[in-house]
């Protein structure tokens, strides 16, 4: 079984929605908003989602 608590790190949104499909098919949930972090010149470096497996 896997971990029950994971986020979900992509540099890319259309990759980060294919990815989090993919969990949910394992049976993982999204938890909590969408974040988006930034780099130090203000460009997006990545997008995270937190996510839970389901009991």
């Amino acid at each position: 079984m896997g971990e029950k608590y994971i986020t979900v790190v992509e540099a890319y949104d259309k990759q980060l929605v294919k990815t989090v499909n993919e969990k949910i098919k394992e049976g993982y949930e999204p938890y909590g908003d969408l974040v988006i972090a930034f780099n130090e010149a203000g460009a997006i470096k990545s997008f995270i989602q937190v996510m839970m497996l389901k009991d």
